[in-house]
């Protein structure tokens, strides 16, 4: 979500929003329902998570936006180079 443009940010709004997309292509203008789920990831700032900052500050989003998610989740990585070299060689 965070490596969106503005202009896909204000159209994703308006659907969450709304429940409804504006189109204005080729001449025709009308607004199509957007009835769907949207489940969306972001990554802080500086590309770690700051807990002594609040969640929009972290991953730089406006409270308009995130005021449209019912469910807002934190998902951190500790770090620990014996369990990252474990996990490392077990994938690869």
């Amino acid at each position: 979500f965070d490596k969106m443009n503005d202009q896909d940010r204000v159209s994703i709004h308006e659907a969450m929003e709304q429940q409804s997309i504006s189109i204005s292509k080729a001449g025709i203008v009308t607004q199509l329902q957007a009835r769907c789920s949207v489940i969306a990831a972001a990554n802080p700032v500086g590309g770690r998570y700051d807990s002594s900052r609040t969640f929009s500050e972290n991953v730089e989003l406006t409270e308009p936006i995130l005021s449209r998610f019912d469910v807002l989740c934190v998902i951190r990585d500790t770090v620990d180079p014996v369990n990252d070299e474990r996990l490392a060689d077990f994938v690869v």
